[in-house]
């Protein structure tokens, strides 16, 4: 069960009246595996807390994409309630699925008890959301009529890529055959590097009385990501057939769009590995990291010892803006041309969980924000809010890195960590320290005359 609520309307909650009774509405989504075979019915089970009767309707196949799922939409009212809530009411609701051969498979993934069952109360707005239980990692990417684009989530080889297109930015072809549409927009995607192509429509035909107009609207593409893929290119293409010669392209100029693809969350490249999303914040030194995969593996360890990075500047920051703590740490790296390919640049911080007590590591990654400056930091304090995790946690040592692909092809990450012991906070902080007040909050520079700044090769 993925999620269930009443309906609402201009005039509140709908309701639906038979003989001079009204109920409320409710709407539901189930979601299959998109591998169970041999479907014959898919139902809600559902009562009024102490009816001895359960009421059963049944589901029907949805047209949405649900990556990994094949989604069922249901609605029901009968023997319900109606039409203001009742704080006594309690609905239990499942879900249940009849296969071919007579079996039937319940819903208990979240309540895995035999009685156990999702119950609807005033308490939770007689509704239910289960977004969280049985994921699978999706990648989101949307190309806006601005000519924009922008992601949500990660592509991971074995994911979905759920791919939205604003078909006004294609508008030319909109040709007709005997008065019915006869043009489409089409995704073309190619995986790299073993080159398979997937292509799918992103137009969704209006229909009046089941008979399709020239009206068209947004349709989202889903795909799985194949498991060995660590990139994708994608393009689009507007066309009327019908013996028509209309056609363009969206195709980046002819270079494609192209997607970088991360292995999967349980990888050992994606062990306590986290990048800047590069978010605008109240303050641009602010970072907003989230979990990150690296793409290729390392292959060696040394000191930076040649000048390839240099710390430029640390620091503490903190805000309260509408009263919601954040806390951070910035560092900003300068990098000079290398022998070989600059990856990425970052910084590596051990920390004490205040919450839990235990002790954990982060690396890091940073964005550039100009030529050969490159911004990192760590996130210590974050507040729960609207779906976001919250942490607090105590950074004790830092260090900094650079990782650099030689003309061998072996990945080297390059250290700049106190010879291996790393920086502690007391020792970046030791010397007097300079104050910038910002809106909401404050940063703390350390002084430049501090250990991790001093014990450079380069000064």
């Amino acid at each position: 069960m993925r999620s269930i609520e009443r309906r609402v309307t201009d005039a509140g909650y709908q309701t639906r009246c038979v003989d001079g009774v009204c109920s409320f509405v409710w709407w539901g989504a189930i979601d299959l595996a998109a591998d169970l075979e041999d479907v014959a019915d898919v139902q809600l089970l559902y009562r009024l807390r102490g009816q001895e009767r359960w009421w059963q309707v049944s589901a029907t196949r949805s047209t949405d994409p649900s990556p990994g799922f094949v989604r069922y939409e249901v609605e029901l009212s009968e023997n319900l309630f109606g039409p203001t809530d009742d704080p006594t009411h309690e609905i239990d609701v499942v879900a249940l699925v009849t296969l071919a051969n007579g079996q039937r498979l319940f819903d208990h993934n979240r309540f895995p008890g035999d009685f156990e069952n999702l119950t609807l109360q005033l308490a939770n707005g007689f509704a239910a959301n289960d977004g969280q239980t049985c994921r699978v990692d999706v990648g989101r990417l949307e190309f806006l009529e601005s000519w924009h684009h922008h992601s949500t989530g990660l592509l991971r080889q074995g994911g979905y890529l759920h791919l939205s297109y604003d078909i006004d930015r294609l508008p030319d072809c909109r040709g007709t055959h005997n008065g019915h549409p006869a043009w489409d927009i089409v995704a073309h995607l190619r995986f790299l590097p073993g080159g398979e192509e997937r292509s799918g429509s992103v137009r969704e035909l209006v229909s009046v009385n089941g008979v399709p107009t020239n009206q068209a609207t947004d349709r989202p593409f889903v795909t799985r990501i194949p498991d060995d893929a660590s990139a994708v290119e994608i393009w689009f293409e507007n066309y009327t057939g019908a013996g028509s010669s209309c056609v363009s392209w969206d195709s980046n100029l002819g270079a494609n769009y192209r997607f970088e693809i991360l292995p999967p969350a349980g990888d050992s490249r994606c062990l306590n590995v986290e990048k800047d999303r590069g978010i605008n914040a109240e303050d641009p030194r602010m970072v907003q990291m989230a979990p990150y995969c690296l793409s290729y593996p390392i292959d060696a360890q040394v000191a930076a010892t040649h000048c390839e990075l240099r710390l430029e500047g640390f620091g503490d920051g903190r805000i309260g803006h509408y009263g919601i703590p954040f806390g951070w740490f910035v560092a900003y790296l300068r990098v000079g041309p290398q022998e070989g390919e600059l990856l990425n640049v970052g910084i590596y911080t051990r920390f004490l969980d205040r919450a839990s007590g235990e002790r954990g590591e982060r690396f890091s990654l940073g964005l550039e924000v100009s030529e050969g400056i490159w911004k990192t930091g760590f996130n210590a304090l974050v507040t729960p809010l609207n779906g976001v995790s919250g942490q607090d946690l105590d950074a004790e040592a830092f260090a900094f890195f650079i990782d650099v692909r030689r003309p061998s092809g072996a990945v080297h990450r390059l250290w700049h960590s106190n010879g291996g012991s790393n920086f502690s906070r007391a020792e970046i902080f030791e010397r007097t320290t300079t104050i910038e007040s910002i809106p909401y909050g404050q940063i703390e520079w350390a002084n430049k005359s501090a250990s991790p700044f001093t014990s450079q090769p380069c000064q």
